[in-house]
């Protein structure tokens, strides 16, 4: 499995926004081949958006699209904080 952990810095109301954004955008994401889950975690300063995926390949076929441009065309600029990446290579070793 592939994840993605995108890690954004803003204020409050900044991530208020964003929050609804990936709410309003997140269900395209079922389109994609590949795609297995996408989870917001919020922390009191930071806004972390993990996606999970069957490989890397299905991730960047989803960062190629038109519906990720689309869905970002927004994101840049303007918010006050700073966002970073992170990928991981990730397995579930058991769940409920």
């Amino acid at each position: 499995m592939f994840i993605a952990v995108n890690r954004i810095s803003a204020p409050k109301e900044a991530m208020d926004r964003m929050v609804e954004a990936f709410h309003r955008n997140a269900a395209s994401l079922k389109d994609f081949q590949g795609f297995i889950a996408f989870e917001l975690w919020r922390g009191e300063d930071t806004l972390e958006a993990v996606s999970k995926w069957e490989s890397r390949e299905a991730f960047d076929a989803w960062r190629n699209s038109e519906n990720f441009l689309a869905s970002h065309a927004g994101a840049r600029g303007g918010q006050g904080g700073g966002s970073s990446a992170a990928y991981y290579e990730g397995e579930i070793v058991v769940e409920r």
